[in-house]
């Protein structure tokens, strides 16, 4: 006779609540304020969206007719065409798979490309993410591990060949989520061969590609010799994570690419997730994209000024926290010994001086003996951000 009522094994990792999630808990709680470090979510940072504007493009819209397309809607797609032409690149509508979130659009892609009990190569540092979303199609993740003297891009040498012969696809988030790196058509074409000769597909994430600042570019890259997809989405882009709008790009071989186009639909026509509204409204959303992310671009302009300031000013701290300005993205690095152990310094800034950040171990950073990494978001009001950072200068004096 079985024993009891069973959960699937996916959540065999689940332990119950760490010693952060307990405190932050008790905070709710107890109503107990404390600085966020972490909130990375735009509608919640204090920018201002048109929102009666957006709310007459619902009101005036079809809401109720639906002919669902499996690859979306035409005009949708016709808009994210006319995105990346103003970035100076012609795709056809046709390469394009609207789905509701780049969560899902990885559920999409690992199904068309990978088995379960397939493993996957994603980066390290990277986003926590793409281990849970593995775990839930019944796939293995292995990291590769970038190096902070290349400015944690991805080289050629970092890809074994050991990882190259038992993984299924490789995975890139161009900008990189926290380092802000960037992978560029160079950095592409030194690892082509590789990908050619191991017959491996890679994946971008460029849902950042929106917020470089420092002197490189960011170049949405496709290729016709090997299976390059790009994931990207209106989350980040218009920073409108709620509407719930992202896509796949496809390219590659055209043979590989019809096949995968087929392959996709079915998956897409088994969901049909993205929905009819939010593509109808599509063309008037992205109206109000220079609005949106002149607003977040100048939030984190004004709180990485804020961080060198109050590093400045700190007598003598500037040797002890080293930080390299982020070049794309929405997060800052810290590094400092004060800093070690890591998980030990932040729990003690979150007890003690009520502050919450993010730390390197939970990015896979890799792990040294006397140094510690902090994570902070830069869509953090600018108030709280600095007040942040004068308690990690507390605790570190």
């Amino acid at each position: 006779m079985k024993e009891g009522f069973q959960f699937s094994s996916r959540f065999s990792f689940q332990e119950g609540k760490n010693e952060f999630a307990v405190v932050l808990s008790e905070f709710k709680t107890k109503k107990i304020e404390y600085n966020d470090l972490t909130s990375s979510n735009p509608t919640l940072g204090g920018f201002q969206y048109p929102g009666e504007a957006i709310r007459h493009s619902f009101q005036s819209s079809d809401l109720i007719s639906y002919n669902p397309d499996p690859q979306g809607n035409l005009e949708a797609r016709n808009m994210i065409r006319d995105y990346y032409r103003s970035k100076k690149l012609e795709i056809d509508p046709n390469d394009l798979f609207l789905v509701s979130s780049s969560s899902e659009a990885y559920s999409y892609l690992f199904k068309l490309l990978c088995n379960p009990g397939d493993s996957i190569l994603i980066p390290a540092p990277g986003y926590p993410l793409f281990e849970f979303l593995c775990v839930m199609e019944n796939l293995e993740t292995n990291s590769y591990f970038t190096k902070k003297e290349n400015g944690w891009k991805l080289k050629d040498t970092d890809l074994k060949t050991k990882d190259l012969l038992k993984n299924r696809l490789l995975l890139i988030v161009s900008p990189n989520n926290p380092t802000g790196s960037i992978f560029n058509k160079s950095d592409f074409r030194s690892i082509k061969n590789t990908l050619k000769k191991y017959n491996m597909p890679i994946i971008i994430d460029e849902v950042f590609s929106d917020y470089v600042y420092g002197e490189e570019s960011h170049e949405t890259i496709v290729d016709s010799e090997t299976p390059v997809i790009t994931v990207n989405g209106i989350s980040k882009s218009l920073g409108l994570p709620g509407m719930k709008l992202s896509w796949i790009l496809l390219s590659g071989p055209e043979k590989w690419k019809q096949e995968a186009k087929e392959y996709l639909e079915l998956i897409s026509d088994t969901y049909l997730s993205v929905n009819t509204p939010v593509q109808n409204v599509l063309p008037d959303l992205f109206g109000w994209r220079n609005l949106i992310q002149s607003q977040i671009l100048k939030r984190i302009h004004r709180n990485l000024a804020l961080l060198e300031q109050q590093l400045l000013v700190s007598s003598g701290l500037g040797d002890k926290i080293r930080y390299e300005p982020p070049k794309a993205g929405w997060y800052c690095v810290l590094e400092s010994s004060s800093f070690f152990p890591e998980d030990k310094f932040s729990l003690t800034l979150l007890k003690e001086k009520k502050v919450y950040v993010h730390t390197g171990g939970m990015f896979g950073f890799p792990e040294t003996e006397d140094c510690g990494i902090l994570i902070l978001s830069l869509l953090t009001d600018p108030d709280s951000f600095e007040l942040g950072i004068e308690k990690i200068l507390e605790i570190v004096k």
